[in-house]
C-alpha cells in the first residue's frame, strides 16, 4: 500500500509561485492535510487528514520521495486538481507550475512537455480529459502571476473569454547589439510577451515595479532600443489590465498591429471573460 501527500497539500509542498493567488480559498479554507492511498481497506479516518483513494494505474514517476516523505509529483498534482478546479484556474495553475525567472528554466517546478507526457499516459483517470484540454493553453516561462493572467486574457480563445491573439512567447530573449547593450548596461533583455512573427512585444508595466521616474525612464530607453532592433513595443499597465473596457481596447489595438481581426461570435464570451478576470489578484503583485 502506498500513502503519499497529494492534492492541495502537495501543491503547497512544491512551492509553486503565487500558489495562494492561484488557488485562493481552496487553500486558505483547507483545514486538513491531503493524503492518497491505493487500497480501499486503508482509507480510514485520521484526525486532521483528508484521505483520498486512487486505484487507477498511474504512469511511472507519479509519486516521489522527498525528505523521506512520499509526495505526489507536480504532474500528478495537476491531474488531481483537474477534478476540483474550473478550466481557468487549472490553466493558471499549469502556467505557474511551468513559470520561472527570465533566463532560468531550471527553476521551473515542471514543464509543459512533462505535464503533457504524464497526463497523456494517465488513461482512465477522471481528470485526464480536462487536464489535456488545459495543457493546450499552457506555455513555459511566465515570470509572474500578472504575466500569466494577462497572457490568458489576450490569448485564450473566445469561448474561454480570451481575445484569441495566440502565438505569444513568455520572456523571449533579445540579444542586443554591443554598443546599444552598453548603454543599457546589459547584453540581452527579455520581453514579457513576444509575437515573433510580427516582431511585436507586450510589456506589462505593473504599478508596483514601474511607478518611479527612474523605472519609467529606463523603460522608455529600453523601448527605444528594442525599436532600433526592429521590435515594436506595446505597454500594458495595471489600470488597463484591471479595467475591462481599457483592456478590450488594448487587445483590439494589439490584434490590429498583429494584423489580425477579433471577431467574437460566441454568446459565451462576456460570461467567460468576466469569469477569467476573477483570476486577477486583489492587488498588483
Amino acid at each position: 500500500m502506498k500513502k503519499y501527500l497529494s492534492h492541495l497539500s502537495a501543491a503547497v509542498y512544491w512551492n509553486i509561485p503565487y500558489i495562494e493567488a492561484v488557488l485562493g480559498s481552496e487553500i486558505t479554507e483547507a483545514k486538513t492535510v491531503d493524503f492518497t492511498v491505493t487500497k480501499g481497506s486503508e482509507r480510514y479516518q485520521i484526525k486532521g487528514c483528508n484521505i483520498h483513494l486512487c486505484q487507477t494505474r498511474l504512469p511511472r514517476g507519479a509519486d516521489v520521495i522527498r525528505n523521506e516523505e512520499m509526495v505526489a509529483s507536480p504532474e500528478l498534482v495537476f491531474l488531481q486538481l483537474a477534478t476540483k478546479l474550473n478550466i481557468h484556474k487549472l490553466i493558471l495553475l499549469g502556467l505557474q507550475l511551468c513559470s520561472y525567472p527570465p533566463g532560468r528554466p531550471s527553476h521551473a517546478v515542471t514543464t509543459k512537455k512533462k505535464l503533457n507526457s504524464f497526463i497523456t499516459k494517465a488513461s482512465r483517470h477522471r481528470g485526464q480529459l480536462k487536464a489535456l484540454r488545459a495543457i493546450k493553453y499552457i506555455e513555459d516561462g511566465s515570470a509572474s502571476i500578472m504575466e500569466s493572467v494577462a497572457y490568458m486574457i489576450l490569448t485564450l480563445p473566445h469561448a474561454l473569454g480570451g481575445y484569441g491573439i495566440g502565438g505569444a512567447t513568455f520572456n523571449f530573449e533579445i540579444k542586443l547589439r554591443e554598443q546599444v547593450g552598453k548603454r543599457l548596461g546589459q547584453q540581452r533583455c527579455f520581453v514579457d510577451l513576444y509575437y515573433k512573427s510580427a516582431k511585436l512585444a507586450v510589456e506589462y508595466d505593473s504599478f508596483t515595479f514601474h511607478n518611479s521616474p527612474s523605472k519609467q525612464g529606463r523603460d522608455a530607453i529600453r523601448s527605444v532600443i528594442l525599436n532600433r532592433h526592429g521590435i515594436e513595443v506595446m505597454h500594458l499597465n495595471t489600470i488597463q489590465l484591471y479595467d475591462k473596457n481599457a483592456c478590450s481596447d488594448f487587445a483590439f489595438q494589439l490584434a490590429y498591429r498583429h494584423e489580425k481581426r477579433i471577431q467574437i461570435r460566441t454568446d459565451k464570451f462576456d460570461e467567460m471573460n468576466t469569469l477569467l478576470r476573477t483570476l486577477l489578484p486583489s492587488s498588483d503583485v
